[in-house]
C-alpha cells in the first residue's frame, strides 16, 4: 500500500485539516499540536510535497486559515493511515494491547515503532504503562519482553477477558458499530448476527441482563468464534456446577444455534464459560429481596463482606448505613456479582474522572479492599472499587438527607423586590429542600448590619462581596434560578454537606504549622516520590515502617492522582499522630495521566480520618481555581491551602 513519508505531528496536522468542514487558522493548529505557527507552515510545505502525486493539497488564504482539497479525499485518508495513526497515548496502548492479545508470536518493538510512528523512548513508556494497567488490574496478564520483542503470556482466558474489556470500553451504545479500531479484529457482520441471536434465547427463559453484561456476552460469543476457528481454545477444566437452571437452558440452546448458524463446534469448557457469563449477569428479582430474605437469596460470603464493609464505614467515619435497606440489598447484589468468577465492570470514563465525581465515596469504597483480601484472598481491581463507590454514593446521599443537622443554614440576599426573593426561595427549596435550611430573606443593603456568625451559606443575586465571615460561604445566583445556578448549588452541597457531619475536626491551621515542608524537590519516578515522602513521615515518628508499603499498594491499585496540579496521597495505616508532609517540586512530573507540581502526603490517626474529606475537597477546589504552577514557595502555597481548607 502507498504511504506518506510524514512524521506523526504532520499526520495529525493533515488529519485535522482534512477533517474540518471549514477553515482553521494556523494559530489554532499550533495550539492543538503544541507547535509554533512557523512549524505549522513548514509542515504544510512538506505535506504538500508528499501529496503532489495524488492531486491533493493543503491550501491557505491569508488571514483566514487553511483548508484541504483533493481529487480523491478517501484515498488520502487511506494512505495517511488515519485508522492506525495513534494520536494519543491511550490510542496506542489500546491498539498495542489488542495486537498482543491476538498475536501468534512475540512482536518486534522495532516494527511497533514503525507502525505507530513513535520513538523508542515513547514506546518504552507506553509498555511501562501497559504493564501497570493490565498486570496490576483487569485480567492481571503478564507482559513478557525479551531482547527487542514483546508478548502477553500464553493464557487464553486472560487474553479473551482483555479483548472483551478493550472493545467494551469503546462500545457505542447509540448504535451497533464500535468506536475507534472496533472492527479491526471483529467482523461487524458476524457481531450483528450474534447480537440478533442472543436475546431470543435469554427472553425465552426469562433472563434479564444489565446492558454491560449483554454487551459482554455479545463480545464473548464473537471472540469465542474467532479464537476457536483460529485454533485457540480455552484450556480443558473440570465441568462447572450449573445451579442456575434458566441460564443453563439458555446457554445450551444459544450455543446450539451458534454451532448450526456458523458451522463450528463448541467444546465443553467453552460452553461452561458462556454459561457462567449468563448466570453471573442474570439479574435477581427485586420483589424477592428484603432484610428478611437476604439469608435465603445471598451466600454467607456475600453477607459477611457486606456487613464487614458497613461496619468499617461506621468505625472509620462514623457513618451508619445499616438501616438503609435499599442500599444494603443493592450492595449485596454488587458483592454477589463481584464474587462470580466471570463479571464485567467497564466504564466509558477515565478512572480519574470518576474519582473527581466521587471524591468522598472512593474513600469509603477503599475500606472494602482490605476486607476483601482478608476474606477472599485476592485484591479488588480499580474498576471494582469504583463500582462500589458509585453504589455507596447513593447511600451517602440518603444518609445526609435524613440528618437535618447537616443542612447548611442559608440566607438569600436579593437586590430585587422581596416577592422575587420569596420566589427564589420556593424554587431553591423545590430542588434542595432536603439539603438546605433557608432561614432568612434579606435585601442586599442589609448585609452590613447582619450577623453572619450563625450562617453557613449565602445565596446572593449580586456580584459583590457580601461577607468576609470565615465560616460563611457565598454562592452567586441569578433571580431566575438557571440550570447553571442549580449546578453551582449542587456542587456546594456535594463538597460541603458531609463536612458538617464532623463539627469537631482537628484544626487545619495546626496541621499546616506542624507540617514537614520540602521545596525544590525532584523525583525520578512516581514510586521514588512515594518512598521518599513517606519516609519523611516515618522518620518523624508519625507512622511505622508499614506505611510506605500501604501507600505504594494504594497507588498501584487505585491511584490518588485525579487532577493535574496538586496531589493528595495517603494510606489508612493507623498513625501515632496526624501529620502532613508537603513537597513543592522544582518541575512538574508525570503521575499517571496527570502533571503534578505539589504533593501533600498525609498520615492520620483513626479518629482524624474525616480530615481526608476536607483535604480532598480543598485540593480539588484549589486545582480547579488556581494556577498551581505559580505557587513556588511555601508562603504562597500555604496561603492558598489555608484558604481552600
Amino acid at each position: 500500500m502507498a504511504s506518506l513519508n510524514l512524521t506523526l505531528r504532520q499526520r495529525k496536522l493533515l488529519h485535522t485539516i482534512q477533517s474540518r468542514s471549514g477553515m482553521i487558522t494556523g494559530q489554532d493548529l499550533a495550539s492543538m499540536l503544541n507547535a509554533s505557527a512557523r512549524t505549522i507552515r513548514s509542515d504544510v510545505v512538506t505535506i504538500n510535497h508528499e501529496l503532489e502525486p495524488y492531486n491533493a493539497r493543503i491550501e491557505s488564504i491569508r488571514s483566514k486559515g487553511y483548508y484541504f482539497e483533493a481529487e480523491d479525499p478517501e484515498k488520502i485518508r487511506e494512505i495517511n493511515r488515519i485508522e492506525t495513526a495513534f494520536f494519543t497515548r491511550e490510542d496506542r496502548i489500546r491498539a498495542l494491547a489488542i495486537q498482543l492479545c491476538i498475536a501468534e508470536e512475540p512482536i518486534s518493538c522495532f516494527d511497533l515503532e514503525d507502525d505507530m510512528f513513535v520513538s523508542h523512548t515513547t514506546l518504552e513508556n507506553d509498555i511501562r504503562l501497559l504493564r501497570l494497567r493490565y498486570m496490576m488490574n483487569g485480567p492481571r496478564i503478564r507482559v513478557i519482553t525479551q531482547h527487542n520483542d514483546i508478548a502477553f503470556e500464553q493464557d487464553e482466558i486472560k487474553r479473551r477477558e482483555l479483548l472483551s474489556s478493550l472493545f467494551m470500553e469503546h462500545w457505542n451504545y447509540n448504535g451497533r458499530s464500535n468506536a475507534v479500531y472496533g472492527m479491526s479484529y471483529l467482523d461487524p457482520d458476524l457481531l450483528d448476527q450474534i447480537i440478533d441471536i442472543i436475546p431470543v434465547y435469554l427472553n425465552r427463559h426469562g433472563i434479564l441482563m444489565e446492558d454491560a453484561n449483554m454487551v459482554g456476552l455479545d463480545l464473548a460469543c464473537t471472540i469465542m468464534y474467532k479464537r476457536i476457528t483460529s485454533g485457540h481454545l480455552l484450556p480443558e477444566s473440570e465441568p462447572v456446577v450449573r445451579e442456575d437452571a434458566a441460564a443453563d437452558r439458555a446457554a445450551e440452546e444459544l450455543l446450539g444455534e451458534l454451532e448450526y448458524r456458523l458451522h463450528f463446534l463448541i467444546p465443553q469448557q467453552e460452553r461452561d464459560r458462556i454459561y457462567l457469563l449468563i448466570a453471573s449477569g442474570h439479574m435477581m428479582d427485586p420483589e424477592k429481596l428484603s432484610f428478611d430474605t437476604v439469608s435465603q437469596e445471598f451466600s454467607s460470603s456475600a453477607i459477611e463482606l457486606a456487613d464487614a464493609y458497613l461496619q468499617a464505614i461506621r468505625d472509620n467515619y462514623g457513618l451508619d448505613f445499616f438501616n438503609d435497606e435499599d442500599f444494603y440489598i443493592t450492595l449485596l447484589q454488587d458483592i454477589r456479582y463481584l464474587l462470580n468468577p466471570v463479571h464485567h465492570l467497564i466504564s466509558q470514563s477515565r478512572p480519574e474522572q470518576v474519582k473527581q465525581h466521587l471524591l468522598l465515596e472512593t474513600e469509603l469504597a477503599w475500606l472494602l479492599e482490605d476486607i476483601w483480601v482478608q476474606k477472599e484472598g485476592i485484591h479488588l481491581s480499580e474498576w471494582e472499587l469504583l463500582h462500589i463507590a458509585h453504589c455507596t454514593s447513593g447511600a451517602l446521599e440518603f444518609f445526609l438527607r435524613h440528618h437535618p443537622e447537616c443542612k447548611p443554614r442559608t440566607v438569600i440576599f436579593c437586590h430585587q423586590h422581596m416577592s422575587i426573593a420569596w420566589a427564589i426561595k420556593r424554587r431553591i427549596l423545590g430542588a434542595f429542600d432536603n439539603y438546605l435550611n433557608v432561614t432568612t430573606l434579606l435585601p442586599v443593603n442589609a448585609k452590613s448590619a447582619y450577623d453572619f456568625s450563625d450562617t453557613d451559606l449565602v445565596l446572593s443575586t449580586v456580584h459583590k462581596p457580601v461577607t468576609n465571615n470565615p465560616g460563611t460561604d457565598v454562592v452567586e445566583i441569578s433571580p431566575y434560578i438557571t440550570p447553571a445556578d442549580i449546578r453551582s448549588i449542587e456542587t456546594y452541597i456535594q463538597e460541603n454537606m458531609i463536612l458538617r457531619f464532623y463539627p469537631r475536626m482537628p484544626s487545619m491551621d495546626a496541621l499546616f504549622d506542624s507540617a514537614l515542608w520540602k521545596e525544590n524537590c525532584e523525583f525520578s519516578s512516581v514510586f521514588s516520590a512515594i518512598e521518599e515522602l513517606s519516609s519523611e513521615l516515618t522518620e518523624s515518628g508519625a507512622v511505622g515502617s508499614e506505611y510506605t508499603s500501604s501507600l505504594l499498594h494504594r497507588e498501584s491499585l487505585c491511584s490518588n492522582a485525579i487532577q493535574s496540579g496538586a496531589l493528595f496521597q495517603f494510606a489508612l495505616t493507623p498513625a501515632d499522630r496526624t501529620q502532613l508532609c508537603i513537597a513543592i517540586l522544582r518541575h512538574r512530573m508525570n503521575w499517571g495521566n496527570c502533571r503534578i507540581r505539589i504533593i501533600l502526603t498525609a498520615a492520620f490517626r483513626v479518629e482524624d480520618r474525616p480530615l481526608i474529606f476536607r483535604i480532598k475537597r480543598g485540593i480539588y477546589r484549589m486545582n480547579r481555581q488556581e494556577d498551581i504552577g505559580s505557587l513556588r514557595t511555601r508562603q504562597a502555597l500555604e496561603e492558598k491551602l489555608r484558604y481552600y481548607m
